[in-house]
């Protein structure tokens, strides 16, 4: 009888300790699944909260509200993930005129041919409601949002290219990575605009937006603020916000100067955007990329002025130079990731993110990756 009750007493705690795992489990899930946290921006004099993004923040970085302040990041905490920022000035963004635009965009139509490339680096990206996850080993939801921004540019006469080649894990190495995908675009489809599209992970309440009586989701511009085109892009990237200002004020949620260049550095004509955040419905997200190509359109190709902003000609793009000065700058750009990517997992994980980033397979990778980099050195386009 006193056996009986002691294995049915340890089946119980076999039992507890199996759903206590489950739990734990869950729990790590749904960490892992929001991308390990975000970081909170306050202004340091009022403690007013700015704003909240995924991408990791560092000193130095810049931000650019809605309303056209701009501020830069003088403190960090990385355990924590909070930061501070000072205020420096209100931008005055470029004079745009809409009816104008209007009117030399008709005329627009018949000079030449319009062309946009579309790629997303973290290719899991995904939007819990709608796809069942916030990260699918796949092609993500993301890839949705890409078609809807693709179907709305060519309704309007651009021809669009989509690379979906697949650049997981979500690590580190995503963006360098995905650049060989980035350089193939520009050799082969020659865009005036390159576009990386993300979505964010903070909470939902960060980018719901109504728009045009429509439920939709703000849209971060990212800037890499290292990279040699800051000031092309910065230019294209306020056009771009002005347009949206009074064509579909709000849409465009902020402008974010974050530290590397995001692959921005192959063209002056490239952009990263961000369509909301993984918590709410990808359909917000594909509302708002309609939207926006009516925007990139407007800023691209409204009138020959307009051409010049962002430097989107023709005449243009990388020269042959331009790209092996690029090829060489990505050594020293891989192993800068690699140690800062390293050192923040190992602080702030106690080394369990850095065993997981850096697995047997995932090294394998790399160093296929290098290999294969180090024999097609010098032949990039």
């Amino acid at each position: 009888m006193k056996e009986t009750k002691r294995i049915k007493i340890i089946i119980f705690g076999l039992i507890a300790i199996f759903l206590l795992g489950i739990t734990f489990n869950a729990y790590a899930e749904k960490k892992t699944s929001q991308e390990h946290g975000y970081y909170t921006v306050y202004e340091e004099k009022s403690d007013k909260m700015l704003f909240r993004t995924a991408i990791d923040v560092y000193k130095g970085d810049r931000y650019l509200s809605s309303d056209n302040k701009l501020y830069e990041i003088t403190k960090v905490d990385k355990t924590e993930k909070i930061a501070y920022a000072k205020y420096l000035r209100t931008e005055k963004l470029p004079e745009v005129d809409i009816e104008e635009i209007s009117q030399a965009m008709a005329v627009a139509e018949n000079t030449g041919e319009k062309r946009i490339a579309i790629y997303s680096t973290h290719s899991d990206e995904s939007y819990l409601p709608s796809d069942g996850a916030a990260s699918i080993n796949g092609h993500g939801g993301i890839y949705k949002v890409d078609v809807a921004l693709q179907k709305a540019l060519e309704a309007k006469g651009v021809k669009v290219k989509i690379d979906r080649t697949l650049y997981l894990p979500h690590d580190a190495m995503a963006y360098a990575r995905s650049r060989s995908g980035a350089v193939k675009l520009l050799k082969d489809f020659k865009p005036d605009l390159l576009l990386d599209v993300h979505r964010d992970a903070v909470p939902l309440e960060e980018y719901i937006r109504k728009i045009a009586g429509k439920n939709a989701t703000g849209v971060r511009i990212v800037l890499g603020r290292t990279n040699p085109n800051l000031k092309a892009n910065q230019q294209l990237a306020y056009r771009i916000k002005a347009m949206a200002d009074k064509t579909y004020p709000n849409i465009i949620k902020d402008v974010f100067f974050g530290k590397g260049d995001f692959n921005q550095d192959l063209t002056p004509n490239s952009l990263l955007l961000e369509f909301g955040t993984y918590s709410h419905t990808r359909e917000r997200a594909e509302v708002s990329a309609s939207l926006i190509a009516d925007i990139l359109t407007k800023a691209l190709y409204g009138s020959d002025e307009q051409k010049q902003v962002g430097a989107v000609t023709k005449t243009q793009k990388p020269l042959p130079g331009q790209n092996r000065a690029a090829t060489t700058a990505i050594w020293i750009l891989v192993g800068v990731v690699v140690v800062s990517a390293v050192g923040f997992m190992f602080l702030s994980t106690g080394g369990r993110e850095m065993y997981h980033k850096f697995s047997k397979a995932t090294r394998k990778e790399f160093a296929s990756y290098l290999g294969k980099f180090k024999r097609k050195k010098g032949d990039r386009p």
